[in-house]
């Protein structure tokens, strides 16, 4: 049971950069349309990596984390749980790669709530 749980978290934790991929790959053998929507899903992907980035890096330094132990979490988790929040309403609107996107944004989103919550 433990194996299978630590293969969901890893899988979880690894999805949201490779679906961000997968969109910057659809988005370069698109045709783009004009104006202020081209670059919307290269900005969403981009964003996309960089709260996982910083997902990382928290989680990493011990900043974050716990998942039903006691830790606090510092307060800089709350501003990139709102940005998560904001990047997967962005990614609503991306006309190429969107439900990667959105995927990835929901993931991200779902592990800032789960950095949150405290026992």
């Amino acid at each position: 049971m433990t194996t299978i749980r630590a293969g969901i978290a890893t899988l979880w934790l690894l999805s949201p950069p490779v679906l961000a991929v997968i969109a910057f790959r659809l988005w370069k053998h698109m045709s783009r349309p004009n104006g202020l929507n081209a670059g919307l899903p290269v900005a969403v992907g981009a964003a996309v990596l960089a709260n996982w980035l910083l997902f990382v890096a928290f989680a990493g330094a011990g900043q974050i984390g716990g998942f039903g132990s006691h830790y606090m979490t510092t307060r800089l988790a709350d501003v990139f749980l709102l940005a998560s929040l904001l990047v997967l309403i962005a990614s609503i609107f991306a006309y190429v790669g969107r439900w990667q996107l959105s995927l990835a944004s929901f993931l991200m989103l779902t592990l800032w709530v789960g950095s949150e919550m405290v026992a």
